[in-house]
């Protein structure tokens, strides 16, 4: 069989101004050896899935030449029956114009290959309604479900464009489709799109992109049903928790890292998803980690933390650390979930959670950084779980003392005109209320005692009467009283307590805070160590929604 010759113009679908540009690095050749690309696919063929790749070589600036494998060469009927599929790629929705002009098919097939699918929309929704009245009136029933809106049949106008709009409940006007939100027109697009490619192999980006959770199933659903319906096969590319938990018994599979794992088919990896969740499984593969806190604020105090201290933690953290937040698996506060507390229960969820993971994972590490609360909780090392605890209440009781608190305060408030004393008093009152509150219980003569004391006095006993109190309600407390006293809203809520750290003075950290941050440092140099090895450094995720024999 010979090579075919495509030339880069007719590859409408992922234009390139050079075809080099289709290999990675666009690296095609070493000396005078070809550095061929090769791109396997699995074709359903007599009943079974069968590998199919094929060998793609560079030639000058416009020219690609593509042959089957040799392994698969000389199975002419699978190679008629390859050559028979049809592949089309549709882009997200991008921004709509208020006109959009009558185009021929070929021109719309460029445009969707540019990504220009705004340019198009009108024009694909005509070619539904051109070609099948039943076919525009599944499109119109689908909107109808998904948003409640009834779609007008769209039309040729004098002006060589297309008119199209639709009818909402409690609005007179027919509106045009550039009214419409982007959820909307994304899913319009989809819709139109593969009622006008039936048949075929659909490759969508993210149609569940800009839809809230509750109509994301509800999409995948819609297009599993078209799909079927029309004798096509449609791979969705999504990251939405809500499609990847529905879609996990029959079409789930993970792309990372260049290879596919069909998540569906391995019953072992498909029990534990659902009930950790598919996104679990996903983050920790691709970052080979699991770093267990009680919330999304401990992880903000200790990056200030890392930062403030100067610590190399912090030169490489960034925003794909794989966090488990703990305190989401006891929203109740009713006396059974206290008893949990108090027991020791917090503890439970990380070994389970990772001993889930690491099932499906082997190489698999984690780290808890977990708050005492008050108790006197133990360390603990178990394989490749480290669970480690602040010995004082939480993270906030290593930075949060009065003179900090004074301080953030005294900055926040204008300390150049007339009420300058005014308000330093009201900053003072409000501190003494509260710390005579929540840290003496009330006893005003052990607070004025205190305040009396020379200063490293004071520091012990304030170390010692907060050592099992939690110092995050203190602060909160503080500027709510705060905020009373001055008139306007409070200064810092118990989420932005981080923006402390700052403030803190260094040589009053703990070497606590040290050990903690070594043991982050360890654990995100294994994603470190990925991020180097891995040449794809995003996790997408594919599902198919099949027509028949797809399943």
């Amino acid at each position: 069989m010979q090579s075919d010759a495509l030339n880069r113009l007719n590859i409408v679908a992922v234009p390139v101004q050079r075809t080099r540009f289709f290999w990675h690095d666009t690296q095609v050749r070493k000396g005078t050896k070809d550095i061929a690309l090769v791109i396997t696919v699995g074709v359903e063929f007599e009943g079974k899935v069968v590998a199919l790749p094929m060998r793609f070589r560079n030639q000058g600036d416009d020219l690609v030449y593509c042959t089957p494998d040799t392994s698969v060469i000389a199975n002419m009927e699978l190679m008629a029956h390859a050559a028979s599929l049809k592949v089309e790629l549709l882009y997200p929705m991008s921004g709509l114009d208020t006109e959009e002009p009558i185009l021929q098919p070929g021109r719309v097939d460029v445009l969707l290959g540019q990504g220009r699918t705004a340019d198009v929309l009108r024009n694909l929704c005509l070619s539904v309604v051109q070609s099948s009245k039943e076919d525009w009136q599944r499109v119109t029933d689908s909107m109808k479900r998904l948003f409640n809106v009834v779609l007008e049949v769209p039309r040729g106008t004098t002006r060589g464009s297309i008119g199209m709009g639709y009818r909402q409940p409690g609005v007179k006007e027919v509106l045009d489709i550039s009214s419409a939100g982007r959820g909307f027109l994304q899913m319009l697009l989809v819709f139109a799109y593969l009622f006008s490619h039936k048949r075929s192999v659909l490759l969508v980006d993210e149609p569940d992109a800009h839809l809230e959770i509750l109509r994301q199933k509800q999409v995948y659903v819609l297009l599993r049903d078209i799909a079927s319906e029309n004798q096509s096969q449609v791979v969705l590319v999504t990251h939405s928790e809500v499609i990847l938990d529905e879609a996990l018994d029959n079409n789930l599979t993970l792309l990372l890292e260049g290879r596919a794992d069909d998540l569906a088919k391995k019953p072992d990896i498909r029990n534990s998803l659902k009930h950790f969740g598919a996104e679990h499984y996903i983050k920790a593969r691709e970052r080979g980690y699991v770093l267990y806190v009680e919330g999304g604020t401990d992880v903000d105090m200790l990056r200030a933390l890392a930062e403030r201290m100067g610590h190399p933690v912090a030169s490489i953290w960034d925003e794909r650390i794989n966090t488990f937040y703990v305190q989401n698996n006891y929203p109740q506060q009713d006396t059974q979930a206290g008893l949990e507390r108090v027991e020791g229960g917090f503890g439970v969820a990380p070994r389970d959670h990772f001993n889930g993971l690491r099932n499906l994972l082997p190489d698999l590490k984690g780290l808890a950084i977990l708050d005492n609360d008050g108790q006197n909780r133990q360390d603990r090392n178990e394989g490749a779980l480290e669970t480690r605890y602040w010995r004082r209440y939480e993270v906030e009781n290593y930075f949060i003392t009065p003179d900090l608190l004074r301080t953030y305060a005294r900055n926040e408030y204008p300390s150049d005109d007339s009420l300058a004393d005014e308000t330093h008093s009201s900053i003072e009152e409000a501190l003494a209320e509260v710390i005579t509150e929540q840290v003496f219980d009330g006893a005003g003569n052990d607070y004025q005692a205190w305040t009396n004391s020379p200063p490293d006095a004071m520091r012990l006993v304030w170390e010692a009467k907060t050592e099992r109190r939690k110092l995050s309600t203190v602060a909160e407390e503080f500027f709510r009283k705060l905020a009373a006293r001055m008139g306007g809203a409070m200064l810092l809520t118990k989420g932005e307590l981080h923006r402390l750290v700052p403030l803190a003075p260094t040589a009053g950290l703990s070497s606590e805070i040290t050990q903690k941050l070594d043991c982050l440092a360890v654990l995100f140099a294994v994603g470190q160590m990925r991020d180097e090895t891995v040449t794809s450094g995003d996790a997408d995720v594919g599902t198919l929604a099949s027509g028949p024999g797809n399943d």
